[in-house]
């Protein structure tokens, strides 16, 4: 009887021990699952990178300015390649919980705040109903000439389809009050960076989330500046499109300038360049 008892006793370790082990291998099995999953999502993400294209003025002068014909080609090109515009905010959230899209998309940009943004680009954007960004600062607003945007005009815009969002104050490069480092150039800092995104919060009464960098020139410091600033992303002129990962804060814009060819262009949109 004393055997019969022992050899119980053995089986009984023997199947629990089993039953144990065999959980530990469906655990770490859904384990390795879960995180090839994540993988796996990581990677399609990489794949459907994100450009966001950067214009300036229209009809005006220098290189960074392009016609208004010909800003319609580029228009009708990303529409041809049925490419679809979307808000910068809906890429950010797509950061904040990264999932890639199901099809191709891009962003659109405009920095500084020329008056053609309200006389040349609004119409264009009603006309093909693409939502754009427009980076603004403060300084060009306030200090008008006839080439300058009204506050006035840009609530309007903001209103139906443009997004107004901060481009500093003066439009300064903020690396050299950076490297400085003295006491005034640190206000600097603070001026060109928060103050002035609470100035076009007053203006436009509304909240600023995100700051594009004057000339794309930035360092840590300034970044973390714009951080505790309270902006939700920032914007550089640094080349290539953007994955769609959360560690995603300074994002990428590609340039648009007057002599870049049809062809050159649709390269860019298509996210070959």
């Amino acid at each position: 009887m004393k055997k019969y008892i022992v050899l119980f006793i053995f089986l009984f370790i023997s199947l629990a021990s089993a039953l144990y082990i065999y959980s530990g291998i469906l655990s770490t099995t859904d384990e390795k699952t879960v995180q090839w999953k994540h993988k796996e999502r990581e990677i399609r993400s990489r794949l459907l990178a994100v450009p966001i294209l950067l214009y300036h003025n229209i009809d005006g002068k220098g290189p960074f300015s392009v016609n208004s014909d010909v800003l319609r080609s580029h228009f009708q090109l990303i529409r041809e390649k049925n490419i679809r515009v979307i808000p910068l905010r809906e890429l950010i959230e797509r950061l904040e919980n990264p999932v890639p899209f199901d099809d191709k998309v891009i962003v659109l940009t405009f920095d500084d705040g020329f008056l053609s943004m309200y006389e040349k680009l609004w119409p264009l954007v009603l006309e093909f109903n693409y939502p754009v960004t427009l980076f603004v600062y403060t300084d060009f607003v306030h200090f008008r000439s006839k080439k300058m945007i009204s506050w006035k005009k840009l609530m309007e815009m903001d209103r139906s389809l443009v997004d107004i969002q901060c481009h500093s104050q003066s439009h300064e490069d903020l690396t050299e009050f950076s490297e400085a480092g003295d006491l005034d150039s640190r206000m600097r800092l603070f001026e060109e960076i928060h103050l002035a995104g609470r100035i076009m919060e007053l203006y436009l009464d509304k909240k600023i989330d995100y700051y594009a960098f004057p000339y794309g020139r930035y360092d840590a410091g300034i970044v973390e500046m714009t951080i505790n600033s309270g902006y939700d992303r920032v914007f550089s002129t640094d080349y290539g499109s953007n994955v769609i990962t959360r560690d995603n804060y300074c994002l990428n814009r590609q340039h648009v300038k007057r002599d870049y060819s049809i062809d050159y262009m649709e390269s860019i949109i298509l996210g070959v360049r």
